[in-house]
């Protein structure tokens, strides 16, 4: 589709940009005032302000360098079940050099790199939660996170407990019982509910629990939950570190004395990455800041348009003014995602007549996916929910094919 929609990187982080596809002008980027109330760091960048570099360089510069061998355009894939006399299970070179990418990208200690998302959380949960434990999470979640907690650790009788964590009151009545863990998404899943980082760790730590964020939707180039004080910070790289919807991965970062507890428990439960996904996961880490930037820009014209249409009811996107968790994701990041929802009025079916668009359950993908939710009032799911990651398309092309797809819904 041919469209006058500007796409280049400075129209994107630009504060006057706009869409002329029928929109109103949308200003995409952060303006001056919004970087100042983030923290100090460079104007006109989505970048994470607590981001600092090993090597001194921009965070374009460790994404494409960081964990490379520099006689190599790209880093071998020791594919063999031992190198070097190590046993993959334990020890690979591809895998550990993608470990030391990610880790200088969360400027962290330590990385280890697991089979998927799914492996990250249970091999990590697992090591740190024990039968008699309680852990306090937020009331959404990813759902193989919920079938994690309603089955295998209910079953080892690990007590936990859902709660609403944007209500920091609710957090700290839930922390007067003994919790060995508090564990929550910065942008939750499904539901697009913001949590505060910094204020919901700070509670945690005085009450001697220890804090666990998975940050799959927002990467380490928008926000950097350790240095906000949490503990362990996990991702699903199959999603947005990939980015191209070819390989699974997971990744833990923290300090090292954690990080090592549960490299062992890795090693007993067999959950490691494939040499050939972490060889993925080193090019999609390459491209990352420049597709969470197309992500981030593309999602609020999105949002914008979603607003406006007569069918949708009401759209739950961090970055819109009118948000209910605006003003805490304004404190702590520049770039509000690429993931959004919303709610139809009358029929979800939505993503029955998309074309451009996937409807597909997973996320953080180059390309527009999107899918439907059933209602979950206890965990702050609404009726007739539609959940969307945003690709990197261009943004009138995805606009388009909502359109048409909302006007047969």
């Amino acid at each position: 589709m041919s469209s006058n929609v500007n796409v280049s990187r400075r129209m994107f982080l630009g504060a006057g940009a706009a869409a002329t596809v029928g929109l109103a002008t949308t200003g995409v980027g952060p303006t001056k005032a919004e970087n100042a109330g983030a923290g100090e760091g460079k104007a006109n960048t989505f970048l994470a302000p607590t981001y600092k570099s090993y090597f001194g360089h921009d965070v374009t510069s460790d994404a494409v360098h960081a964990g490379e061998n520099s006689n190599c355009s790209s880093y071998p894939i020791y594919q063999g079940t031992t190198n070097h006399g190590a046993y993959t299970r334990g020890s690979n070179p591809t895998i550990n050099s993608v470990e030391v990418k990610i880790k200088r990208l969360e400027s962290a200690e330590f990385g280890i790199a697991t089979a998927c998302g799914m492996a990250a959380i249970s091999q990590t949960l697992l090591t740190v939660l024990k039968p008699g434990s309680r852990m306090v999470l937020h009331r959404n979640v990813y759902g193989g996170t919920e079938m994690l907690v309603d089955g295998p650790l209910n079953e080892l009788g690990i007590k936990c407990e859902r709660i609403n964590m944007t209500d920091l009151g609710e957090l700290r009545t839930a922390l007067k019982r003994k919790t060995a863990v508090v564990y929550f998404e910065v942008h939750s899943n499904p539901a697009l509910n913001v949590v505060d980082v910094k204020e919901a760790s700070a509670l945690a730590h005085e009450a001697g629990a220890m804090v666990i964020v998975d940050n799959t939707w927002l990467t380490p180039y928008l926000i950097q939950p350790l240095a906000l004080g949490a503990d362990i910070v996990l991702h699903s790289a199959t999603k947005y570190m990939m980015g191209h919807g070819n390989g699974l991965g997971g990744i833990v970062c923290g300090s090292k004395r954690l990080m090592k507890r549960i490299e062992s428990n890795r090693g007993v439960f067999g959950g490691i990455m494939a040499p050939m996904n972490a060889f993925l996961l080193h090019q999609g880490l390459k491209t990352l800041p420049m597709r969470m930037e197309r992500h981030c820009a593309n999602a609020m014209l999105v949002a914008t348009f979603l607003q406006s249409h007569p069918k949708v009811a009401r759209v739950h996107y961090p970055g819109l003014a009118g948000d209910p968790g605006h003003r805490v994701a304004r404190k702590q990041v520049r770039g509000f995602g690429g993931m959004l929802g919303f709610e139809m009025k009358k029929s979800p079916g939505v993503a029955r007549h998309v074309k451009l668009c996937r409807p597909w359950t997973s996320l953080g993908d180059v390309q527009t996916l999107i899918s439907h939710y059933g209602r979950r009032a206890d965990w702050g799911i609404p009726d007739k929910y539609v959940r969307m990651s945003i690709g990197i398309e261009d943004p009138a092309d995805i606009i388009a094919d909502l359109k048409q797809a909302l006007d047969k819904s």
